[in-house]
């Protein structure tokens, strides 16, 4: 039963609001204080946070798409993720060519997307690796149609510099959780690692897209602790995951899901905090939000994933796209052109649909793809030499 907002409540809610609007940074206090909030006070949270969305970052939607350039037999533990070695799930190792890299951009490009990211898993590139990915990023750069982005795990200052210099524009290197909980969840490397990669990133002239996942059993202290690290680091993007726990994994059955008014205070609390941040709403959110997607806007998110995730499936573009639509919202591409949603023009694939709809493309949803996987055991380890 949802409990009716107070005065004392509406009016302090409002007043902090204001200070952000004003150009002021949340306090810890008062961040707290909006974690504490409940029932229809939520609601207004909604309000304000929607306020300052529009006033820093605008009213316009931005699209990303992400696809795994090589997965699996990550050497990292990370407890929520399908990719490790460590684990037995649904994926199997594979690596994408140049090509098939340059035909998923091409497919993003068409569904709106503004930004395009290669995701590798494990604990960083190596200098083999960065030559293989060298041609589709020059190549993707002098096109100009889209930002190039990768996600390679950790980088050194020369690993930077040389994906700055081959046409990457942004890094994606997430801390996950809070210093204080990633000991929790992750044993092979160390928070201050990645903080590490996003200061390496920053010097090299990168742009810096760096949130977490919610759900790994963290507390809003430890949300609170991210969203302040993230501020001070100064990034530019916050993509805010929710675990979609996958079977296999370490965290499958032991956590509790979140319901979909925790996920939109989450992402509320954040705006209020990084007022200036394009908050992307990313993994989990068909899962977690399911009918109050449409809701991530009015909670203060400004951009999201379209098309599929990393090893599990998104909604299909189509579907994406007629959001917008009846939301009255418009998206902008990388030359920063406003557009109004298109659904009939949007990819019509949904997850283990065998539609003939863009045969053979790489971003939608097919049987044989690595996301359709059939799941293995839970617990079973992989056994490796």
């Amino acid at each position: 039963m949802i409990s009716p907002s107070t005065p004392d409540n509406d009016q302090r809610i409002a007043e902090i609001a204001t200070s952000v609007l004003a150009g002021n940074l949340v306090s810890r206090e008062q961040a707290q204080f909006l974690a504490s909030l409940e029932g229809d006070d939520l609601y207004d949270l909604f309000y304000w946070a929607n306020k300052i969305r529009i006033r820093f970052v605008g009213r316009q939607v931005k699209f990303c798409s992400i696809v795994t350039g090589k997965t699996g037999a990550c050497s990292e533990d990370c407890s929520y993720c399908s990719q490790s070695k460590h684990y037995k799930t649904h994926v199997t190792p594979d690596k994408m060519t140049v090509d098939e890299m340059l035909q998923a951009t091409e497919e993003a490009r068409a569904n709106g997307a503004n930004s395009m990211g290669i995701v590798n898993s494990g604990r960083g590139p190596t200098d083999r690796e960065l030559d293989w990915l060298e041609p589709f990023y020059r190549k993707t750069a002098e096109q100009g149609t889209i930002r190039p982005c990768a996600t390679l795990g950790e980088l050194t200052p020369e690993q930077a510099q040389r994906l700055k210099d081959m046409g990457v524009q942004r890094i994606n290197h997430n801390l996950e959780t809070s210093a204080r909980h990633f000991k929790n969840i992750v044993s092979t490397h160390d928070y201050k690692d990645r903080v590490q990669t996003i200061r390496n990133a920053k010097n090299a002239g990168l742009s810096i897209c760096a949130g977490g996942i919610f759900g790994l059993g963290e507390d809003w202290d430890d949300r609170i602790d991210m969203a302040l690290a993230l501020r001070e680091l100064d990034v530019d993007v916050v993509p805010i995951n929710f675990l979609n726990a996958i079977q296999g994994t370490p965290l499958y059955g032991e956590v509790t899901r979140l319901e979909p008014m925790q996920a939109l205070h989450i992402i509320a609390v954040y705006k209020f905090i990084l007022p200036q941040q394009e908050l992307k709403i990313a993994g989990g959110r068909e899962k977690i939000l399911r009918d109050l997607q449409s809701w991530i806007f009015f909670a203060g998110g400004s951009s999201f994933l379209i098309g599929n995730y990393l090893t599990t499936f998104g909604r299909t573009p189509q579907q994406d796209h007629q959001m917008l639509k009846d939301l009255g919202l418009t998206y902008t591409t990388f030359d920063e052109v406003e557009h109004e949603a298109q659904p009939d023009a949007a990819m019509t694939r949904s997850p283990g649909h065998d539609s003939p709809a863009r045969e053979g493309a790489l971003l939608s949803r097919r049987d044989g793809s690595l996301v359709a996987l059939p799941v293995l055991n839970q617990g079973e380890k992989l056994v490796t030499t």
